[in-house]
Order: structure tokens, then sequence, then C-alpha cells
């Protein structure tokens, strides 16, 4: 049986029976590769490092992040990684301003800049839309996966029960 290989963020990253990812089971085996807090690096990173056991007939998702979550060196601590579900969990502006993380707010506030920060994103996206047999989805855009987050909000991957059902409903529509 091919299997389904999951890459991205927390949006992926459960696996509770009722999370869409593990419902995809009854078309192939899953594998998650997908962890809480990831930046489209560490995404594309987790890619590379498992490329070589992904076979032909195999499907990739990948379920991508923000523009504005960026890769934060797995040597260092902020509080997000300090919970058990995100121990590589990368930088993301607003939480760092909302968790007052005093010593990334001053360095992130004087080197941002929305144009690279997006070229960036764009390239590692476009990079991985080149992946035979893949499917790209993406809660931060506008689109079918946001309006389903944004309707049906929760605690597996984002959502309740029906929202999970709903992405899986929309996936399924698009597997190879």
């Amino acid at each position: 049986m091919a299997k389904i290989w999951i890459f991205g963020d927390s949006f992926g990253a459960s696996t509770s029976s009722r999370s869409w990812t593990q419902l995809l089971s009854a078309y192939g085996r899953v594998v998650v590769k997908a962890s809480n807090g990831s930046s489209e690096h560490r995404i594309w990173k987790s890619y590379q490092q498992s490329k070589q056991y992904i076979k032909p007939e195999d499907t990739v998702i990948f379920c991508h992040t923000s523009p504005g979550r960026i890769f934060l060196k797995n040597t260092e601590t902020i509080l997000s990684r300090l919970l058990p579900s995100h121990p590589l969990c990368d930088l993301i502006l607003s939480d760092i301003i909302a968790k007052k993380e005093n010593k990334f707010i001053k360095i992130l506030k004087s080197i941002w800049d929305d144009e690279y920060f997006d070229d960036t994103y764009n390239l590692l996206v476009e990079d991985l839309k080149r992946v035979p047999r893949s499917v790209h989805i993406n809660f931060f855009e506008n689109g079918i996966y946001q309006t389903i987050w944004k309707q049906y909000p929760g605690r597996i991957n984002h959502m309740d029960r029906k929202g999970n059902l709903l992405v899986l409903q929309q996936l399924v529509r698009n597997l190879p």
C-alpha cells in the first residue's frame, strides 16, 4: 500500500485518531512529519531529509505555514519550546510579542523586512510544488482551508471534529 507523507506545521501535526491526518489512513499508510510551530524552512528541510524514503507511488501533502514564521536554530530557547508539544517551534512575530520574548522582539523589529521573508517563503514553496504527486494546503491563505479553520475552531489541528472531516473531504478530492 502506498504511503501518504505529511510535512507541515501544527495544522498537520496531530496524530489524534480524529485528526484529518489520521483519517487519511483509509487511503494509505500515513507518515506524519509535520511538527508544531514549523517554519517553511523547517518544513522544506524535513522533506529534504525524508525524500530518499518516499517512493514514486507515494503521495506527499505539504501543509504550508505563514510566511511570517521564521526558522530558529534548534539550540535557541523560547517559551513555546518549553511545551512538550513544541520542542522545535520556530518564531512568529505575533507570538513573540504576545509572550514578551524581549530578546527576540528588539532584533525582529529592527531587521523585519516583509519583502525578504515573503520572497524566501515563496522560493521554498515553489521548490516543494515541484515534488511529484504532491498536494499543497495552507490555512494562512484565504481559501477553503482557512475558511474551514475559522468556521470550525477546535483542539485537533486547530479545528473541531467537523473541521477535520471537511479538510479530509477536500483533500481526498485533490489526491493524485
